[in-house]
């Protein structure tokens, strides 16, 4: 456990009011049917026979991702808002011990992993244009995919060491559901989110225009092209709605030096964080 400064909630003595239920109600309407999509997409490009192209393989990989992000959502923010909910986080940390921990990091750890699932997603078809002749062997081989996804991995977890220590504990105190929150850790965690949000929107807008202004100078009208067309298109609205994601973290992270958001936006804060993470996976 840290020794950091830190203030302790009782999970199992939240209490919850009707904006978080009309929320976990909206979240839940869109939600089932929105992972219930993103499954059978990945099963159908994953088995399906017309989906060799080295694209489909970065699809699966940001499928997967984006089924995981949405489950994790549950286990680190959303079960722990609802007092009828929070035996389920009781049982997971009873069963291993630190999970909790972990899982309420992750979503840090995501955040650069969308990045990361977005721009391979534009950078594979960006180099369709640029190595027309290169590119599928490069995409397609094994070795490289795995190298890409450690490279992937590791870039995603070493924001980590530009703050200090865990920015949550989880533990089971006395029978009781203990959460330490360590609010310096926790500034220092925004001040890297919104710097990267930064930095990822404006290489993610660079990749997105370079990738439609070369494809749409270099494709012709062929019907030949439809495919790599397509391809491109979806990269690129993917791209687009992952901008969105960061624009909101942007404008977060300047409102906590110059608080101009209204304080009836900022208390939902989570819940449209939340939001705006299911609309990146529902797209994906």
């Amino acid at each position: 456990m840290s020794t950091a400064e830190s203030f302790i909630v009782n999970l199992e003595e939240v209490t919850v009011d009707t904006k978080t239920e009309i929320f976990t109600a909206i979240q839940l309407i869109y939600g089932i049917p929105s992972l219930a999509m993103l499954i059978m997409c990945f099963i159908l490009i994953f088995f399906g026979k017309n989906y060799g192209n080295s694209f489909y393989f970065l699809v699966r990989f940001d499928l997967l991702t984006n089924i995981c992000v949405y489950l994790n959502t549950w286990i680190a923010i959303r079960l722990e808002m609802h007092p009828n909910t929070v035996f389920i986080l009781k049982a997971i940390e009873s069963a291993l011990p630190g999970s909790l921990t972990i899982f309420k990091y992750i979503p840090y750890f995501f955040f650069h992993m969308h990045f990361w699932t977005s721009a391979l997603l534009t950078a594979h078809r960006l180099s369709s244009v640029l190595f027309i002749y290169k590119y599928e062997a490069f995409w397609s081989s094994w070795r490289n995919r795995i190298i890409m996804l450690i490279i992937i991995f590791i870039c995603s977890h070493l924001p980590k060491y530009l703050w200090t220590g865990w920015l949550f504990e989880v533990y089971i105190v006395n029978d009781a559901l203990i959460c330490y929150n360590f609010p310096d850790a926790l500034k220092d965690a925004y001040k890297v989110v919104g710097f990267f949000s930064i930095v990822y929107a404006i290489t993610n807008l660079t990749m997105g225009l370079l990738t439609a202004c070369l494809v749409s100078k270099k494709l012709g009208s062929k019907s030949t092209n439809n495919v790599s067309r397509k391809l491109t298109r979806v990269a690129i609205s993917y791209s687009a709605a992952y901008f969105f994601e960061l624009l909101w973290s942007v404008i977060n992270s300047v409102n906590s030096y110059l608080n101009f958001l209204p304080d009836s936006i900022v208390e939902i804060d989570i819940n449209l964080l939340v939001f705006a993470s299911d609309g990146v996976g529902s797209t994906g």
